[in-house]
């Protein structure tokens, strides 16, 4: 059992036994973020795993709340071997929040990555989609590379959900070139 902080909050991660958002509220109600981080990126990975992913309920709830360890979630990318859950629950979180500019080419290649890896998790793989296309919007170069690996992957991957993100993206980029292009005129 981790203990959490001074109160009557405790969490055990050691089993599925948790509901997560709930949990989550219990977290941002007492102020345990830090904490929960730490047990997130320790060095059990099936307990940071459970932890993350109520993490991740703790950033869609209150996004504010989870913005000072941003530059400590994506470093911890950098770290080899990391579970998949981690993993696509970092990236989860940073498809509806802003990414700090000095991490924000790595993040972005440690995406590219994830997506061109056929033996990534399917969910890593989409969610990197996302974080590609909202860190390459304001650079069409970025949009025009996404595009071409997002075509290529439409026509090769199996996955259906894969698919189907690749082809929401496209779709998002083609708005945002037409929207250009109606500037333009």
């Amino acid at each position: 059992m981790k203990n959490v902080g001074k109160g009557s909050l405790k969490l055990d991660f050691s089993n599925r036994d948790f509901h997560a958002p709930s949990l989550a509220k219990k977290i941002l109600e007492q102020g345990k973020e830090k904490e929960l981080v730490s047990i997130a990126l320790g060095s059990d990975q099936i307990v940071g795993n459970r932890a993350m992913w109520v993490l991740a309920h703790c950033a869609e709830i209150e996004p504010k709340r989870i913005r000072s360890f941003h530059i400590t979630l994506v470093n911890h990318l950098k770290n080899e071997g990391i579970h998949s859950g981690i993993i696509r629950s970092i990236l989860h979180i940073f498809q509806y929040q802003d990414i700090p500019k000095q991490v924000e080419t790595f993040l972005l290649e440690k995406c590219f990555e994830y997506v061109q890896n056929s033996t990534q998790a399917i969910a890593v793989r989409v969610f990197a989609m996302t974080v590609i296309f909202n860190i390459s919007k304001p650079y069409p170069e970025l949009l025009n590379e996404l595009y071409v690996l997002l075509s290529k992957i439409i026509e090769t991957e199996e996955s259906a959900g894969i698919k189907s993100r690749a082809r929401a993206v496209l779709k998002e980029i083609a708005k945002m070139k037409m929207g250009e292009k109606a500037n333009t005129n």
